[in-house]
């Protein structure tokens, strides 16, 4: 039996499709934050993903900075400029050197174990400033400034990016244990596979967000722990030889230096690679540390797509100087 029917017509008024689009963008996930770890300082932070982070150099003093998106008819965009630890006797003459010539000073409740200050510059420009401390008698933080329309426009995410300064020590880092193996990670890294037998063993690991692609798709990097037997006579040179016979006919030797490993994670001196993998349209750069102890070969690797991996470099380094074999 066939059924007919007759469509019926749907009137669509324009006020339910814009209804329609604000429901939609109400939905849109929030953006990702973007971790970033200046090499000198140790200093690290958080920060939106439209903000570019920047370097300077000004009366020798070298310095990171972070600038937003201008807002409205701003001349001059809202800037975060990051303050490396220094010692001082506390945290009201750590700030001093940006509150002098300052106006409208204003102390404002702070975070434990942070002081934070609104003020006009000297230039009249308004300000925040966040002062932090630090083990060994140090202070750090970060001074904004900015149009009044671009503070109150980004006062939620200078939060963010104020809350999230830390001072890296890598030996407070949460040290993780596998497989005869020890690293210390950052926080907040998310744990991948891990694989061992009588012989062998391998854990991984993933980095924050380093950046982003299309729309929210965030870059990540990833970090490899692994031991396995090196063939007679088990030394540093078996180990080179046997991670050339396996490697790629893509991978290329940017660098190549001597690594003192510590800690006990190696017997002699290793290698320390700097690695180019992949084709033009999917580069990647890769560290690798390698040694051996007892005949076994201990490598740690960091990896991450070309255009990222100058952020996750000096997390790399560090955990590098964590790694041993227990």
């Amino acid at each position: 039996m066939k059924i007919i029917g007759r469509a019926r017509r749907v009137r669509i008024r324009p006020w339910s499709l814009i209804a329609l689009v604000v429901a939609l963008a109400g939905c849109r996930a929030p953006d990702p934050l973007l971790s970033f770890l200046d090499n000198e300082s140790s200093l690290s932070f958080t920060h939106p993903p439209r903000w570019s982070v920047g370097f300077a150099e000004q009366n020798g003093l070298r310095y990171r900075y972070l600038t937003a998106p201008k807002v409205e008819n701003d001349a001059e965009a809202l800037s975060v400029t990051l303050n490396a630890p220094v010692k001082a006797d506390s945290a009201d003459l750590a700030a001093q050197p940006y509150l002098t010539g300052a106006t409208d000073v204003v102390r404002a409740p702070g975070a434990p174990g942070a002081n934070e200050w609104s003020f006009r510059d000297s230039s009249g420009m308004s300000s925040r400033l966040r002062i932090k401390s630090a083990a060994g008698g140090l202070f750090f933080g970060a001074w904004a400034r900015g149009s009044e329309a671009a503070m109150k426009h980004y006062s939620g995410r200078l939060d963010v990016v104020f809350a999230s300064l830390s001072v890296e020590t890598p030996a407070d880092w949460p040290e993780e244990l596998f497989g005869g193996m020890a690293v210390r990670v950052p926080p907040g890294w998310s744990q991948g596979s891990r694989l061992k037998n009588a012989t062998n063993a391998m854990m991984q690991f993933k980095s924050l967000p380093l950046a982003v692609e299309k729309g929210a798709d965030t870059i990540h990097g990833f970090i490899t722990l692994s031991k396995e037997p090196v063939p007679a006579p088990g030394n540093l040179d078996a180990l080179r030889r046997m991670l050339k016979d396996r490697g790629s006919d893509t991978v290329v030797v940017l660098e190549h230096r001597p690594w003192k490993p510590s800690g006990g994670a190696g017997e002699a001196d290793g290698d320390a690679d700097y690695l180019r993998s992949g084709t033009t349209l999917t580069a990647t750069r890769s560290r690798r540390w390698i040694t051996v102890k007892n005949h076994v070969g201990l490598i740690f690797a960091c990896e991450a797509r070309a255009d990222a991996f100058d952020r996750l470099e000096p997390w790399c380094e560090r955990m590098a100087g964590t790694v041993r074999l227990e």
